[in-house]
């Protein structure tokens, strides 16, 4: 029989293993903290998301460890400016705690955050590394990318060889603009003969080119302004293997899977790329930075790196190109 001592020290080992119980199990007694998640809202100029595939994997990576919640909202209408600021003032309105943005025209987001119209943080992507009153900037220097494109192109090609520049016929983005002045620039000053083509809506690129086979040049190198451009030139020059004769090189800048893929075929010749994971993984870490009031709003500039197909087997960039989540 136990006694009334050995009952009370059994209901204390009872009360106290149910009071273990209770602290481990549950937050009845200790409560942890409970982690704000932030809406964090990305609006892009384009009206595909398959462009920001890297982007999109570091952005995820770093809302895991930054406890946010990311929405990627893609225009209706490419470089529709006026549609991304409407957007812009939803997403505030709707709640969103911060916004990215890559603008179509600068001056309106620059002047919507001067004007206090966004009341949130903003981290701007892609803009020119100028003064702004944006919470965080992550910029590419574009022109520097052309200039990079262009060199090789010289190195490669001689300068009797045209050059055809493939442009959109409906505008050009902030990015592909400076892409073409730094590319221009260079291929100008060593004597290359620059043409800017852009396909019509009723015939296309195909016929576009076609059209340009029959001038007295002889082989012509193509530069295409925007990874789209390259997509599709690299996509005619696969379909028509007697076309593709006619072409000296094919050269641009992007690394999406179509791209890389033309590449390893050497259908392209030679792209320009940038980090897109590190773009994406920064922009919400600036972002979080800006929510909790610790952002030094320094831009934060990233390397481009010209490439060709040799290079895809190679560590620094296949890390670069093929980032594991």
């Amino acid at each position: 029989m136990i006694g009334k001592s050995g009952k009370l020290l059994v209901l204390l080992y009872v009360g106290f293993l149910i009071v273990l119980f209770l602290m481990c199990s549950t937050d009845l007694i200790i409560k942890e903290p409970e982690k704000e998640i932030y809406q964090i809202s990305v609006i892009v100029e384009d009206v595909r998301d398959d462009n920001y595939s890297n982007f999109r994997k570091g952005m995820d990576q770093a809302a895991v460890e930054f406890n946010a919640d990311v929405r990627l909202i893609t225009l209706y209408e490419k470089l529709d400016a006026d549609q991304q600021m409407e957007f812009i003032s939803r997403e505030q309105q709707d709640g969103a705690d911060a916004l990215i943005v890559v603008p179509v025209d600068e001056k309106e987001v620059e002047d919507a955050l001067e004007d206090k119209q966004v009341t949130i943080p903003m981290v701007i992507l892609n803009a020119g590394p100028a003064e702004s009153t944006a919470a965080g900037m992550i910029t590419v220097d574009y022109r520097e990318m052309g200039r990079q494109v262009a060199e090789q192109i010289h190195q490669q090609i001689t300068v009797d060889s045209p050059v055809i520049v493939l442009s959109e016929p409906d505008g050009q983005s902030i990015m592909s603009r400076r892409f073409l002045e730094g590319a221009i620039s260079v291929l100008e000053q060593e004597g290359y003969s620059c043409q800017i083509v852009a396909a019509e809506e009723s015939h296309g690129w195909k016929a576009a080119m076609e059209e340009l086979r029959t001038l007295p040049w002889g082989q012509a190198t193509i530069l295409a302004e925007s990874p789209e451009l390259l997509t599709e030139a690299a996509g005619i020059l696969a379909d028509d293997p007697v076309f593709a004769e006619w072409v000296q090189g094919l050269y641009g800048r992007g690394s999406t899977i179509p791209i890389l893929s033309e590449l390893d075929r050497e259908l392209i010749s030679g792209i320009c790329i940038t980090d897109e994971f590190s773009r994406g993984y920064f922009s919400i870490y600036m972002a979080m930075q800006a929510l909790e009031d610790s952002g030094n709003r320094l831009p934060m500039v990233l390397n481009s790196y010209y490439i060709e197909k040799q290079d895809l087997r190679k560590p620094e960039y296949e890390k670069m190109l093929f980032p594991v989540e």
